[in-house]
């Protein structure tokens, strides 16, 4: 072991903190002496001086024992780590890029009966259809019932069938205080992210929404609202 070569270290790691002897020394908990020493090859810190320079200025022992800085080797499964997790990034890239929907398409959807007012659109692309209700709104509200529960499902009909494509509240939520049509719908909307209709084009989708409301008697009213799919927003 070198003690000059250690030494000739110790004092450029020194001077390159900028750094007394006696400043050094108290880092260490040691004396400017000690220091002195090591400076001029006459001695070696003991292994927990080493410890604590290693520590207190970022280096490692091997390079104080050599007298020069090593190079710092990163370990090999660090960098198999590193690569798998750059590949599982590149495919979750491509693997999103090729999934999103391109060439979206927007159609209003509206009202078909003159008591309701919908106001909603309807996105649709090669490989997906969206749709969604933002409000519906009761128009013959002058001399309007009170309910304490209501439900509204939206349905796609086909070849005699109907399909529900997605619900809004239920019967079963009933409220303290009996409430209008018009109050309870206020908050009423629909968010289908994925819509599989029967048609190549959602264009000619036959939809309607179906709201049941129930009073304090238990008697269930029913108002059947036909939407349609119109006009061109792209």
């Amino acid at each position: 072991m070198d003690q000059e070569k250690i030494g000739k270290f110790i004092l450029s790691l020194r001077k390159e903190k900028q750094m007394t002897q006696k400043e050094f020394a108290n880092k260490l908990n040691v004396t400017a002496q000690a220091v002195s020493k090591w400076e001029n090859g006459r001695g070696i810190p003991d292994i927990e001086i080493l410890q604590k320079i290693s520590t207190e200025f970022n280096i490692n022992i091997d390079s104080i024992l050599n007298g020069k800085k090593q190079k710092s080797t990163f370990p090999k499964k660090y960098i198999f780590l590193i690569i798998i997790l750059l590949l599982c990034l590149f495919l979750g890239i491509i693997i999103y890029l090729w999934t999103i929907p391109r060439d979206y398409n927007f159609t209003d959807v509206k009202s078909k009966s003159k008591d309701f007012n919908v106001n909603g659109v309807a996105a649709y692309s090669a490989d997906k259809n969206s749709i969604y209700i933002s409000s519906i709104e009761y128009l013959d509200g002058e001399k309007e019932e009170k309910y304490v529960g209501m439900e509204c499902i939206l349905y796609e009909s086909h070849d005699n069938l109907e399909e529900k494509v997605s619900q809004c509240g239920s019967l079963k939520e009933k409220l303290n205080h009996p409430r209008t049509l018009s109050e309870l719908l206020k908050d009423t909307e629909f968010k289908v992210e994925n819509f599989s209709c029967t048609n190549a084009n959602i264009q000619n989708s036959k939809l309607y929404i179906s709201i049941n409301a129930i009073d304090e008697n238990g008697i269930i009213t029913t108002y059947k609202v036909p939407l349609q799919l119109t006009g061109s927003c792209n």
